[in-house]
């Protein structure tokens, strides 16, 4: 790869969620634009063949044990981190999870752990990762939300309202940090290749459906959404924040 396609080379990323699907496809981009990669999933096992894919591609990573609900364990990974590879330049609010479940036989505790992971967790480690950012002149973080925290979609109800929050922190992030040098940035995926996808896309009725609803007629791939990190994480994205971009094959426009 030139120089001039390794446009992150001597940044420091932190990817949750990074052991598959598109946090990996985020990681394995990041990697190979020249950043230093730290891969985080609940367990170092998990997200090892992540780092290891990155680096017998020639780039550096490691590999990190992070359950992202845990607030007791995010200083400690960050300090384990900036130890192994130097201080975070780019974080990408990524791990997330997502269930069905009619609105009126939603729990509480379902409802809590939706909001923990895919909202409380991205406030948390922005909010950590901040203060070194700040003192070093800048930084950017961007957060992994979805279409459909944009939409309303029935029996989804904790996870739109998830996603729609990962929207507001990503605006509210964006103006409070800007004069600090940091940018804070929103990915929202639409319908993505990943191993749960292909599993619902096998029936051919599903498949049918999901296409029709997509302009594009086709899913997006990982590496899709890596390419479009790599581009906010960049250069070339400096005059951006406070964005959220949908990444969607046309689906939101079109509704």
């Amino acid at each position: 790869m030139s120089d001039a396609e390794r446009v992150l080379a001597g940044r420091v990323a932190l990817v949750t969620g990074a052991s598959r699907g598109i946090g990996r496809g985020i990681a394995l981009a990041l990697g190979a634009a020249g950043a230093a990669v730290a891969c985080a999933a609940r367990a170092v096992d998990h997200s090892e063949p992540t780092a290891a894919q990155i680096r017998a591609g020639g780039g550096t990573a490691h590999a990190f044990g992070l359950e992202v609900t845990r607030a007791e364990e995010i200083p400690a990974t960050l300090r384990a981190v900036e130890a192994a590879l130097g201080p975070i330049d780019v974080l990408v609010n990524n791990a997330g999870i997502t269930f069905q479940r009619k609105t009126l036989e939603l729990t509480d505790e379902e409802w809590e752990r939706m909001l923990a992971t895919n909202l409380t967790s991205m406030f948390r480690l922005a909010r950590a990762v901040a203060p070194s950012m700040i003192a070093r002149g800048g930084g950017r973080i961007i957060n992994i939300g979805s279409m459909w925290g944009r939409v309303g979609v029935p029996q989804y109800a904790a996870y739109c309202v998830s996603k729609a929050g990962v929207d507001a922190l990503t605006r509210c992030l964006a103006v409070e940090w800007a004069r600090h040098g940091i940018r804070v940035n929103c990915v929202a995926p639409g319908y993505i290749r990943t191993d749960f996808q292909t599993e619902v896309m096998a029936d051919e009725r599903i498949r049918s459906l999901i296409h029709s609803k997509i302009p594009l007629r086709r899913l997006g791939e990982p590496a899709e959404v890596g390419a479009l990190v790599v581009y906010l994480a960049s250069p070339a994205a400096e005059f951006m924040t406070g964005q959220t971009i949908y990444l969607d094959g046309g689906q939101t426009s079109s509704w």
